[in-house]
């Protein structure tokens, strides 16, 4: 039997692992969710995830969580395209990037910028979001410089730490294209203007094997 994945349209955490499994070639029976099933965290849902969240792979064998932990088991389960490298080296940089945009650059998106926007709490200030918005394109900047000496995050191929990082940065762009978001002038819905090559960066990866069968849905309407 086919992988079980249990997902929501939009999460950046089910998109990461959608793309791993989109990118790999691996077949698996989609489980979509919508807000109100996830909010009603079914016995049956827990018994898979106690913590009640998405991304959920169900392998037959045991339910895995957490999204770079699936994206690992994955890479393990199906290695013939790796993400997490082939030397004990490559192993080691990859695992670093993915660290350092977890630790230090994607709480900064969501918290700062993704929450307020989403939930409209970023019109009451909106110089505080102006700030937040410089302090995003500095925790960006390593990216930024990584990017200008490899095509991808961890060297010359996509790995996992491109595929972690993606999602989150395309989610703020979307709502940083918000009209709210505009007319405070944040910034951030054209990162590519003041970091060309992360913008060039964001280019290869939507035109990666398995994007478009990855994309969110209700982003298409």
């Amino acid at each position: 039997m086919d992988d079980e994945l249990f997902w929501v349209s939009g999460s950046p955490y089910a998109w990461r692992v959608q793309l791993a499994l989109e990118y790999k070639g691996v077949s698996y029976a989609s489980r979509r969710m919508d807000s109100a099933q996830l909010a009603e965290r079914s016995l049956a849902f827990l018994q898979l995830n106690p913590r009640g969240k998405v991304p959920v792979l169900n392998t037959g064998n045991g339910a895995l969580y957490e999204s770079v932990a699936i994206i690992a088991f994955l890479d393990r389960a199906h290695p013939a395209v790796p993400l997490f490298g082939q030397t004990a080296q490559e192993h080691g940089r990859i695992w670093q990037r993915v660290s350092e945009f977890e630790n230090y650059t994607r709480e900064l998106l969501d918290v700062e910028i993704v929450r307020p926007l989403l939930r409209g709490h970023a019109k009451d200030d909106p110089e505080a979001m102006r700030v937040s918005a410089a302090r995003v394109y500095d925790a960006l900047g390593w990216m930024e410089q990584a990017l200008s000496v490899a095509p991808y995050l961890a060297g010359d191929d996509l790995t996992a730490a491109d595929i972690v990082a993606l999602p989150n940065i395309q989610m703020m762009r979307r709502v940083a294209a918000r009209p709210e978001a505009l007319a405070m002038a944040l910034g951030l819905d054209d990162l590519g203007a003041r970091l060309p090559a992360l913008g060039a960066w964001l280019s290869r990866m939507e035109s990666m094997r398995g994007y478009d069968a990855a994309y969110p849905p209700h982003w298409r309407s």
